[in-house]
């Protein structure tokens, strides 16, 4: 993927996506994965990883990725404005079902797996090293480190996370059951939605994806292997089968970062 800074990047016309530079970030596959199916194009911006970014936050008032921006319109950083987003500028294929009480559905599975205290939010505090609470850290693990002070990963907050996100995984494997028994490898409806491209490229951290498929970064596995390992017994296996068929029928390996 051939990036540009942000700072070549901010006067051009269209749509660009800031991701994260180099690294297989879960939200960041995401927004591509859905621009991939709606076929709009866009220019990638690089944004560093644990670097300060001053002219993407100059340019669109975030310093994280990912951050979608079409034309003149305001920065859109949540995964519901980037959903949106691409749901306006190119509605078809759908990605979001017409039909009111599942297009419900569709969003509060999205919110339960991207959304503030769902999965996503929850499972990476998982990838903090174990630690008792009051206990002074003492492993060298810069990474793990920079995650804690950022994502406020006390011992109490961790134990808490492992019941949160574990409940996600749960929860949409109950789903996952019931409409296989319906003949839907889908999370809702017979079709594709928001829902299945989020869990799809949300799990490659607690299920990760071989590398010729994610060239994952040494770091990264790590951190991930420990999230991985904290939530393996609420892994159903119907989960990675889902996984596995998205990525299979619909997205593009190996990942492109």
């Amino acid at each position: 993927m051939d990036y540009l800074e942000a700072r070549d990047a901010r006067d051009l016309p269209g749509l660009r996506l800031a991701l994260t530079y180099k690294i297989p970030n879960p939200y960041g596959e995401a927004a591509k994965a859905i621009f991939q199916i709606k076929g709009l194009p866009f220019v990638p911006v690089a944004q560093h990883s644990t670097q300060p970014n001053e002219d993407l936050m100059a340019w669109t008032g975030h310093r994280n990725a990912p951050v979608a921006v079409w034309d003149d319109e305001p920065a859109r950083a949540g995964w519901a404005e980037i959903l949106m987003l691409a749901e306006r500028l190119r509605p078809d294929p759908p990605l979001l079902p017409a039909d009111r009480e599942q297009r419900a559905l569709v969003f509060g599975l999205s919110n339960e797996i991207c959304g503030e205290d769902g999965y996503a939010w929850n499972s990476r505090l998982l990838m903090f090293p174990e630690q008792a609470a009051g206990e002074k850290r003492n492993e060298s693990d810069t990474w793990s480190d920079l995650l804690q002070s950022r994502y406020g990963g006390s011992p109490q907050a961790v134990q808490a996370a492992k019941d949160k996100a574990g409940g996600v995984l749960r929860l949409l494997a109950k789903h996952l059951h019931a409409q296989k028994a319906k003949g839907s490898p889908y999370l809702v409806g017979g079709t594709l939605t928001a829902a299945d491209i989020y869990w799809a490229t949300l799990s490659i951290g607690v299920a990760q994806l071989p590398d010729e498929a994610c060239a994952t970064p040494g770091f990264l596995r790590k951190v991930w292997g420990r999230m991985g390992e904290r939530l393996k017994d609420d892994l159903d296996p119907i989960l990675i089968d889902h996984r596995d068929y998205v990525f299979s029928k619909h997205l593009r390996t190996p990942l492109d970062f």
